[in-house]
């Protein structure tokens, strides 16, 4: 019997090779039109159960990521698998896949040995291969991996070489085919706009306009590039050999189309900013059209994507921008946390999901009693800061310090003696059946002491809930003595917020109604940091087909070793991509041959040689867990890190990898700069006043 986790699911008989061809066709494009037309003509004239699971296979999942289902295989699995189909044998599979990269792609080459398909063989579909996925991610308990080697067996048995590429991709949830979800809804909105029949027949009936009949007649395709192309050729009526009157009032109709296609899309983005579900929201706009997108409300236990700030570089800047005064609030260097609290006849339930949308609920039971102890009304979304304290003394902690506790199970209590957390509220989203994401900040900031009643600015360590400090600005000099005051408190800077009647909360969008400020933009670290290339992570999007971010390490000219200081991604144009595609391509090698001097803690896709030497910048040196710059020696369990690194585009080939920046050098970095903080600060005297309501 077919267990599918979604009851609305029938039968379907749409073949996996369709999806598969179409997987492998968006891979070789490299524009978003190209492979958004793919998409639409993969997904038209799908009943609304096929779309959903057509979406669900192309994004890679099974649910959407806030409800925590994943299918959990490994590629080791996929290895044992792959054995068992083809048989051979798993040191040769184990050193394809070190070579490759990509397990799908070793997938496929090692499938093609098989010299012809079983007699027992039965065609894939996606309706069997999306309910082995759906098992996967259900099954549990000592025989899980079992089970799942089992059926990743029976599904790579079945399949043609093409076909287990994608296989084996989406079952260890590396697809790679560079589509992120708004280009999903980009496909859905040209798919659910209608007026292309319309369009295409008052073209048709156009006189002066036969040139066009071939791409008018294909207008119902919903093809972007027949839509863009049609205004193209439009726009030139006299090259075109058009009526300018004709052209005129045919590109009015396109145009018109255009403006529907772009204000449904809209239509869905603002669904999908408060209801994150792709699957879902297609399988709605089939079943029911635009209108059933539209009347999608904020809902407790669905996490609203986050809303982001601008940057600006003064204060004066930001209050100039916000019309004159704007809310500064403390920016905490923590976590960012979304709690739903909802009372229920057998008590109140509480999830808490990160700005990722991952369900963090089981790391942080602290946390949910701090917001059920407090906690005054019946429902609410309340959003905050995790941020971790020292025990002794109150005082804020750096954020590394709060990922001991993320991902712990076993030694979580231990976790949470040892680094304490406060949550320090926000925003409110909803309360009580209201939806508070259209009204102004102020009145949401009143919100979160209407739902937890006496809560306060200062830290209370056994209570656990804090409200964030705020100040009401109209002046310059105001808000940098706020600004200063947060740094010495130990936060990253303000978060300057509108208090403009039109201060709504704008999920998943990032505008200039909330403004962030940190040190980093006042550049207190100047100084650039020669570092050295030592490995590499694939592209995706516009940098498939090459690499997408950088390891770099410094050198410890004690040891002779090099060891990490950052993650570089930034900074890099098309042209250096191509470069440094070529630089790791030369130096690339498998980890025993050409790590034997890199001490890393981090895993990359490919291992690079450390030989060829960049230059970057970045914005402050902090403490990391995951990084071995000065691992140990300033902090236990820590090494030091390089935060938002970006190429400055000169390559350091005057320097070998020797004459790098040391890593004794960076300590003295992290040294300055924290000197060059602490001397802007003002004497400790009075408290400046708050002048805003609580």
């Amino acid at each position: 019997m077919l267990f599918i986790i979604n009851e609305r699911l029938p039968v379907m008989v749409v073949p996996f090779l369709e999806a598969a061809l179409t997987y492998q066709r968006i891979e070789s494009l490299s524009g978003k039109l190209l492979m958004t037309d793919e998409l639409i003509r993969f997904f038209s004239k799908r009943t609304p159960d096929e779309l959903e699971v057509l979406v669900r296979l192309t994004m890679g999942e099974v649910r959407p990521g806030y409800e925590g289902i994943e299918i959990g295989v490994a590629e080791k699995l996929v290895v044992k698998a792959l054995y068992q189909v083809t048989m051979v044998p798993v040191d040769e599979i184990e050193k394809g896949r070190k070579t490759v990269g990509d397990i799908g792609l070793l997938t496929e080459e090692i499938m093609k040995r098989k010299m012809q398909m079983s007699l027992f063989s039965e065609p894939l579909t996606t309706e069997r291969v999306f309910g082995n996925l759906e098992k996967m991610a259900r099954v549990e308990g000592r025989s899980s991996q079992d089970l799942k080697l089992k059926m990743v067996a029976e599904l790579l048995h079945d399949a043609s070489p093409l076909e287990a590429r994608y296989i084996v991709r989406i079952v260890c949830q590396k697809m790679r085919l560079g589509i992120a979800d708004m280009t999903i809804i980009d496909a859905l909105s040209y798919l659910f706009t209608p007026g292309f029949e319309k369009a295409s027949l008052d073209l048709m009936s156009g006189s002066g306009l036969e040139k066009l009949h071939p791409l008018a007649e294909r207008l119902p395709e919903r093809s972007t590039s027949v839509l863009y192309s049609l205004m193209e050729r439009l726009s030139i009526p006299k090259k075109e050999g058009i009526p300018p009157d004709e052209a005129s009032r045919a590109l009015a109709i396109l145009e018109d189309l255009k403006g529907s296609i772009q204000k449904n899309r809209e239509k869905i983005v603002r669904a999908y900013n408060i209801h994150p579900d792709i699957g879902y929201l297609a399988h709605l706009l089939s079943l029911s059209g635009m209108s059933a997108v539209e009347s999608i409300m904020v809902t407790p236990f669905i996490p609203l994507r986050a809303m982001l700030g601008e940057r600006l570089s003064s204060i004066g800047d930001i209050i100039e921008k916000m019309g004159g005064k704007a809310a500064l609030e403390y920016k905490y260097d923590g976590l960012r946390v979304q709690a739903h609290i909802a009372r229920e006849k057998d008590g109140t339930k509480i999830r808490l999901y990160s700005r990722q949308l991952e369900d963090i609920t089981e790391q942080f039971p602290d946390v949910v009693e701090f917001l059920r102890n407090g906690f005054q009304c019946s429902s609410a979304i309340v959003e905050g800061e995790c941020v971790p304290i020292d025990p002794d003394s109150s005082s804020f902690m750096p954020f590394q310090m709060i990922s001991r506790r993320r991902g712990r199970k076993h030694d979580l209590a231990e976790n949470i003696d040892q680094v304490p957390v406060v949550l320090v509220l926000f925003d409110c989203l909803f309360l009580d059946g209201r939806d508070l994401t259209t009204e102004p900040y102020l009145t949401r900031r009143d919100s979160i002491g209407e739902a937890f009643g006496g809560i306060k600015e200062e830290i209370d360590p056994e209570k656990g809930l804090v409200l964030s400090k705020m100040e009401i600005v109209d002046e310059a000099s105001k808000g940098e003595e706020f600004f200063l005051r947060a740094l010495e408190d130990g936060c990253e800077g303000v978060m300057a917020k509108s208090v403009s009647d039109q201060s709504v909360y704008q999920a998943g969008s990032r505008g200039w109604l909330w403004i962030k400020y940190k040190r980093d933009y006042r550049s207190e670290l100047s100084d650039t940091l020669d570092l050295v290339v030592v490995g590499a992570f694939h592209g995706s999007g516009r940098r498939k087909g090459t690499y997408g971010a950088l390891l770099m390490a410094v050198l410890d000219d004690v040891s002779g070793e090099f060891h990490t200081l950052c993650k570089l991604g930034s900074g890099f144009n098309d042209e250096d991509l191509a470069v440094i595609k070529e630089i790791i391509d030369e130096e690339r090698g498998e980890r025993e041959n050409v790590w034997k001097n890199v001490f890393s803690k981090m895993e990359v896709d490919v291992h690079v040689k450390p030989e060829k030497v960049l230059e970057v910048v970045g914005a402050e040196i902090t403490f990391s867990p995951n990084h071995t710059c000065s691992f140990n020696r300033m902090r236990e369990g820590y090494g030091l890190a390089l935060r938002f690194p970006r190429f400055t585009g000169r390559y350091r080939d005057d320097k070998g990898p020797l004459e790098a920046t040391t890593e004794r050098e960076v300590e003295s970095l992290y040294s300055l700069q924290n000197r060059v903080i602490s001397e802007k600060l003002p004497e400790r005297g009075e408290e400046p006043g708050n002048d805003h309501h609580q």
